[in-house]
C-alpha cells in the first residue's frame, strides 16, 4: 500500500466525508421529529416511528452483512448513502409541494434501513484507507469527529427551523449526505487503494445465497469463543451512549438544571469524549485491557450518576460516560478491524449492529416506566448494573480464554476441496 494513502489524503478524505455524513444524521433524526410535531402537535408519531426504526435496521442489517462481504465496501457506502441523501432531498422537496405526513414517514424509513448498511461500510472502509500503525489515531478522530459531527447536526437543524418552512429544512439535511458520498467518491481515484482489502489473505468465492453467507459466519463464531464475546461487549458503547441519552432529559429536570443542565450533561459526554480522544492519540488503543477499562469507567460514571443530587456531580458523571463510551468504541473497533479476515469484516460489523439494536429495542422502552416508578437515581442504578454486566463479561472472559479471548484470528480458507470452510487460527 502506498504511504499517501495509509496517512495522508486517504485518511483525511475519509474523515471529511465521514464527518459531512454524520452532520447530516445528527440533524436528520431531530429535523423529522420536530416537522411530525408541526404537523400533529404531538409527539407520538415519532416515538412509534423510532421503534420501526429499529425493526427495519434489524432488515436491513440482515441483507447488508451478505452485500458488505461481496461487493466492493467503498461503493457499497457510496450507493447507500446517496439513496438515502437522495430519499431526503425528495422527501423535503414533496413535503413543501403536498405537506403531507406520508413523505415524511417513507424518508424516514428509507433511511432507517440504509443507515446500519453505511454504518457498517463506514467501518469497513477505516481498514482501507488506514495502515495497521495509524489505524487506532483514525477510529479515535473518528469517534470525535461524531461527537463535533451530531452536535454541528442538531445547531444547524436548531437555526434552520427559526427560518425555513420544514420541507427546506430536509433538503438543507440532504445536501450534508450528499456531500459526505461527493467526498468518498475521491477515494476511488487513490492508487491502491484496493490493496488494503487483504493483502495476503486467501481469496474465497462469493456466497451465492444469503443462507450460505451467515452459514459461514456462524462456523466461525462456534469455533472463536472469544470472538463471540467481543462482538457482545463491542455493543457496550453504542447502548451506554443510548441509554445515557434517555437520561439526559430527567435528570436535568430532577436538578433542577433548566436550559443551562442540558447544556452540561450533554456538553460533558462530548467533553468526555474529546479528552479521550486527545489521550487514546499518545497510547496504543490496541491492547485489550483498555475495553475492560472502558467497562470499568462506565460503571463509575453511573454509579455516580445514580448518586447525584447536584448538576456539577452529573455533569461529571456524564464526561466519564463520554470517556467510557469512546474508549470502549475506539479500542474495540480497532480490535476486531485487525482481528478479522477481511471477508469476514462486514457481517462481522452487522452483527455487532444487530446486538445493538435488540439490545436497545429490549431496554430503552422500559427506561419510561421505572425513571416515572422510581425516578432518575434508580434507573441510573440499573444502567450501572448493565455496565458492570458487561465489565463481568469481560473479566470472565479474560480468565477463562486470556490470550484466545482477543488474540485468535478468524478467518476464512478454501479447503482442499475448494469449497469453503472456515478457521480460527492463533
Amino acid at each position: 500500500m502506498k504511504r499517501g494513502l495509509s496517512t495522508g489524503r486517504g485518511v483525511t478524505i475519509y474523515l471529511i466525508g465521514f464527518f459531512l455524513t454524520n452532520v447530516g444524521v445528527g440533524g436528520f433524526t431531530l429535523a423529522i421529529g420536530l416537522a411530525l410535531y408541526r404537523q400533529t402537535g404531538s409527539a407520538d408519531t415519532f416515538a412509534l416511528l423510532v421503534g420501526v426504526e429499529y425493526a427495519l435496521g434489524l432488515a436491513g442489517q440482515l441483507l447488508g452483512g451478505s452485500i458488505l462481504d461481496r461487493r466492493d465496501v467503498l461503493t457499497v457506502g457510496l450507493v447507500s448513502n446517496s439513496i438515502r441523501g437522495v430519499a431526503v432531498l425528495v422527501g423535503g422537496a414533496l413535503f413543501l409541494a403536498s405537506d403531507s405526513q406520508l413523505v415524511l414517514v417513507s424518508a424516514f424509513l428509507v433511511s432507517a434501513f440504509i443507515r446500519p448498511l453505511y454504518r457498517a461500510a463506514s467501518f469497513v472502509m477505516v481498514r482501507q484507507v488506514a495502515d495497521v500503525a495509524v489505524m487506532p489515531q483514525v477510529n479515535t478522530l473518528r469517534f470525535g469527529l461524531l461527537q463535533v459531527a451530531q452536535l454541528a447536526g442538531l445547531g444547524v437543524v436548531s437555526g434552520l427551523f427559526v427560518v425555513l418552512p420544514s420541507g427546506a429544512v430536509l433538503c438543507a439535511v440532504a445536501v450534508f449526505f450528499l456531500s459526505g458520498t461527493a467526498v468518498h467518491f475521491l477515494l476511488r481515484g487513490i492508487p491502491d487503494r484496493s490493496a488494503a482489502q487483504g493483502a495476503g489473505e486467501p481469496k474465497s468465492p462469493a456466497p451465492m445465497t444469503l443462507r450460505e453467507n451467515w452459514r459461514q459466519l456462524g462456523q466461525v463464531l462456534r469455533s472463536n469463543p472469544g470472538l463471540c464475546v467481543h462482538l457482545v461487549i463491542g455493543v457496550m458503547p453504542s447502548v451506554i451512549t443510548s441509554l445515557a441519552s434517555v437520561l439526559v432529559a430527567p435528570v436535568n429536570q430532577a436538578l433542577r438544571g433548566g436550559p443551562l443542565g442540558i447544556t452540561v450533561l450533554d456538553g460533558g459526554a462530548s467533553v468526555g469524549a474529546l479528552l479521550t480522544v486527545l489521550v487514546v492519540r499518545r497510547i496504543d488503543a490496541r491492547r485489550p485491557y483498555l475495553v475492560g477499562v472502558a467497562c470499568a469507567t462506565a460503571v463509575l460514571a453511573l454509579g455516580l450518576l445514580a448518586g447525584a443530587s447536584a448538576l456539577p456531580v452529573a455533569g461529571l458523571a456524564f464526561l466519564g460516560i463520554g470517556v467510557a463510551t469512546t474508549l470502549g468504541a475506539t479500542t474495540s473497533d480497532t480490535i476486531l478491524q485487525l482481528r478479522s479476515a477481511p471477508q469476514l469484516l462486514g457481517r462481522l460489523s452487522i452483527t455487532r449492529e444487530s446486538a445493538t439494536s435488540i439490545t436497545a429495542i429490549a431496554m430503552i422502552p422500559l427506561t419510561g416506566p421505572v425513571t416515572t416508578d422510581w425516578g432518575v437515581h434508580v434507573t441510573a442504578l440499573v444502567f450501572t448494573g448493565v455496565a458492570a454486566a458487561y465489565l463481568s463479561l469481560f473479566l470472565v472472559t479474560a480468565a477463562v480464554l486470556r490470550g484466545r479471548f482477543f488474540g485468535q484470528r478468524a478467518e476464512l480458507r478454501p479447503d482442499r476441496a475448494s469449497t469453503d470452510r472456515l478457521e480460527a487460527s492463533v
